[in-house]
């Protein structure tokens, strides 16, 4: 930006801030609005007393940001994101638990379940959402997000409850199962972009870190109930039956947050535009003023600027974090689709108790996501390399407890009754901490990057996310009928090392890029 000082305006920040030196001929009237054309050494004297008042007042402001406290009254608004994240993640897992009976029910074979039902799916719920998050993300930089939110939610619970209703067990029924699986998948992929960037303009920068946090913990929490209920209902009134528990609570969040949340920058330009005083459009064009935008809630396919993809790349922590996504994912679909199956078909559990594994994976989740997101807001303002560090170490050591899962023998996992052991448990619980990544690499990508690419930049992330998560099940399907099971899921969790060494990779662009703070892409804008 280019600071300009007034004439006559004693007094003015920008005026006291803005010192010129010229030669000692010059010392007219702009001397006492803050600029000295006269001596150099009065010009040092004043540039150096205005540049003092600019960062004394930035310092001040920075550090009231700083030690804000999360306002009583977001919670509500806190709780309601929270819970609609929930509820929209609750759909993911539903069908794991009941893979079998699904299957039985589509009348396909054993090698069937596991290419269709765990690949073919997958890839369509996780990869179309991916694609359809590219075009979420430069429309969440420019729509009204909160419409934009309730709308994502009902695409994926109005499909679920009309297939949880209607869906014929015949062959057919499995392409209606496959076109709600994509539609979930569709909302999945397009809340992300939205759910973070509304919640980068809500909350203070101080709470960023917590919130995303919760909202990255409301995901796995919503996947693990949703998996449990699945497995506990599934069996005993159908494998439909959840698909209907979960999508009624779900549409009933779509509706209030239509109707209790407003968008901030919504908001500001609704007072930007009564504060210009424009009253007709036909009449500012006319005299070649700047347009202002409709409050229709629309938004031309012109005004979705997809260059930003190219500038936020520019970015290297940006670029790391992206790179990362695609194998630490994979580990995790190969959780989401195939272990509650495995642990039921060839470790001897009972459905219900396979799930019940599962369940501790994710309440564990929670726990390290919380905890992880928290003790990480506060390395990232001291010490950010550690931080890196931390998340890269936490993806590594997760590997382990999962290889030992799957490759532990029967009777070390499950016990006579078909219930499962301490041991089990214990592993899931501790493999729980590779979710302390999730809500730190997402707080990063807050703090980063400007407001105006913030949607682009989380829909870029949600498609790396989601070609880790659709490609996993699928390529784990290739080489489980190739190597078997157990090296197939081994060889998946084996991918949390590699995702590991490129975390750690971040220690030295975050300094770099978290130093500059939203301004990451100043370089980049004229572009």
């Amino acid at each position: 930006r280019t600071r300009r000082s007034i004439p006559g305006a004693d007094g003015n920040a920008w005026s006291q801030a803005t010192t010129v030196s010229q030669p000692n001929s010059n010392s007219g009237g702009w001397h006492n609005a803050g600029t000295n054309f006269g001596s150099a050494d009065g010009a040092t004297a004043n540039r150096s007393i205005g540049a003092d008042a600019w960062n004394k007042g930035n310092n001040g402001n920075h550090n009231l940001d700083e030690e804000k406290r999360f306002p009583p009254e977001l919670y509500g608004t806190f709780v309601l994101l929270f819970v609609t994240a929930l509820c929209l993640h609750a759909d993911q897992n539903l069908a794991a638990p009941n893979l079998s009976a699904i299957a039985e029910d589509f009348q396909m074979t054993p090698l069937q379940k596991d290419t269709r039902l765990g690949g073919m799916v997958q890839f369509g719920f996780f990869l179309i959402g991916g694609a359809v998050s590219l075009l979420v993300g430069p429309a969440t930089d420019q729509v009204d997000r909160v419409s934009l939110l309730s709308a994502v939610v009902c695409s994926a619970c109005v499909p679920s409850l009309m297939m949880s209703l209607w869906v014929p067990s015949t062959k057919a029924g499995f392409f209606y199962f496959f076109l709600a699986r994509i539609c979930t998948g569709i909302a999945i992929g397009g809340s992300f972009p939205v759910l973070f960037s509304l919640v980068a303009d809500i909350f203070p920068a101080s709470q960023r870190g917590f919130v995303s946090a919760c909202i990255s913990a409301a995901t796995n929490v919503g996947a693990a109930v949703g998996g449990m209920m699945s497995g506990i209902v599934g069996p005993r009134w159908g494998w439909r039956v959840p698909f209907g528990i979960v999508a009624i609570p779900a549409l009933v969040c779509a509706v209030l947050v239509r109707l209790l949340l407003t968008d901030p920058r919504t908001e500001r330009n609704k007072k930007r535009a009564m504060d210009n005083g424009i009253q007709n459009p036909a009449f500012s064009a006319w005299m070649g003023t700047e347009e202002v935008s409709s409050a229709g809630g629309y938004v031309r396919m012109e005004e979705l600027d997809f260059m930003k993809f190219k500038r936020i790349l520019h970015v290297r922590t940006n670029m790391l974090i992206f790179a990362q996504a695609l194998p630490g994912c994979i580990p995790i679909s190969c959780i989401c689709t195939f272990l509650a199956d495995y642990l039921a078909v060839e470790q001897g559990m009972t459905v219900q108790a396979s799930t019940a594994v599962t369940a501790v994976f994710g309440v564990s989740c929670l726990c390290f996501a919380v905890t992880g997101g928290i003790f990480g807001a506060q390395l990232y303002t001291s010490r950010k390399g550690q931080l890196a560090l931390l998340m890269g170490c936490a993806s590594c050591f997760a590997a382990l407890p999962f290889m030992l899962l799957v490759n532990s023998s029967r009777s070390a996992v499950t016990s006579s009754s078909g219930r499962p052991t301490a041991w089990a448990f214990f592993l899931a619980l501790i493999g729980g901490c590779a979710a302390v990544t999730g809500p730190n690499v997402r707080a990063i990508l807050m703090n980063i990057n400007d407001s105006e690419v913030r949607g682009t930049v989380f829909s870029a992330f949600t498609l790396f996310d989601d070609l880790g998560k659709g490609l996993g099940p699928s390529i784990i399907s290739a080489f489980t009928s190739l190597l078997g099971r157990r090296v197939s899921y081994t060889l998946a969790f084996s991918l949390w090392w590699l995702s590991g060494a490129i975390l750690i990779c971040l220690r030295d662009s975050l300094q770099r890029d978290g130093a500059r703070g939203g301004g990451s892409l100043l370089p980049f804008k004229s572009k």
